[in-house]
């Protein structure tokens, strides 16, 4: 009797769990409910990595969803992804990827551009020089804003995770909150296209950038705000706005270096601009 009781008491009991996705209870490596991970591992550059190759031949059921809970409540979408909560969602960076691309696309295949004078032309003016190439500048960088974004996002995300480093998130981790919200605000560049599209090369389309801008603007204000800081606060408000600011200040002075070098890029590749 005592062999029998002493071998039954080497057999590990089953801890109940909650799933990160549905909350309900379980044991085992999988949720019995909605077969969700029960044990996620942190988000790590590796993790992100193994994505890739279903970036161009998958394209899920929960990116629609991912879509609505961005832009509902993008702070909570991201800490329950890095929570657990996979399953139901697109992967970041396919998510980024897949947007971005189709953005880069429509925007590029269709020429899409204002009408107004860019930057680059003024300065051609400003120094004497033919302005041609300014505004060949100036449509290139209007075409190619998703790709300028997709190049700059892991600089924006190396920011954000030296800012807030007491979060104590990998780096990863903030690399999948940029593309998470990168992807969610290129969105609304592709569901205006066909308006753009239909007003190409007329001041609207600068109205629209202007827009687009604000938009921006306070989507990643109230994204930033949502995820970093759970205690709600006015101070923690205007310190996600400062940090979205000095981040649209570094992107544009970035793009300003970017733009001539990749336009070279292309001119050299295609041998027209």
């Amino acid at each position: 009797m005592t062999s029998k009781k002493n071998s039954l008491e080497t057999i590990p009991e089953h801890t109940e769990r909650r799933c990160p996705c549905c909350f309900q209870q379980g044991d085992g490596n999988f949720c019995q409910h909605c077969s969700e991970d029960m044990d996620p591992k942190r988000v790590s550059l590796p993790f992100i990595l193994k994505s890739i190759p279903d970036i161009f031949f998958d394209i899920e059921h929960g990116l629609f969803y991912s879509i609505k809970m961005l832009l509902l409540k993008p702070g909570e979408t991201v800490r329950r992804y890095m929570g657990g909560d996979r399953q139901r969602h697109y992967k970041p960076l396919k998510f980024v990827l897949f947007l971005g691309g189709l953005y880069a696309f429509l925007f590029v295949n269709f020429n899409i551009h204002g009408s107004s004078t860019g930057i680059y032309e003024s300065m051609m003016r400003s120094n004497g020089n033919s302005p041609e190439t300014g505004q060949h500048m100036d449509q290139f960088a209007e075409q190619w804003n998703s790709v300028l974004l997709l190049i700059q996002f892991p600089v924006i995300a190396l920011f954000t995770w030296i800012l807030f480093r007491k979060r104590k998130y990998y780096y990863a981790e903030h690399l999948l909150a940029n593309a998470f919200f990168i992807g969610e605000v290129s969105l609304y560049n592709i569901i205006l296209f066909p308006v753009i599209y239909l007003l190409n090369g007329t001041v609207w389309v600068d109205r629209i950038n202007v827009f687009y801008g604000l938009w921006i603007l306070f989507y990643y204000t109230y994204a930033f705000y949502d995820w970093l800081y759970l205690k709600k606060t006015a101070r923690g408000f205007f310190i996600s706005l400062g940090l979205v600011i000095c981040l649209v200040l570094f992107i544009a002075l970035l793009s300003l270096i970017l733009v001539p070098v990749l336009f070279i890029i292309k001119i050299k590749i295609t041998g027209s601009a």
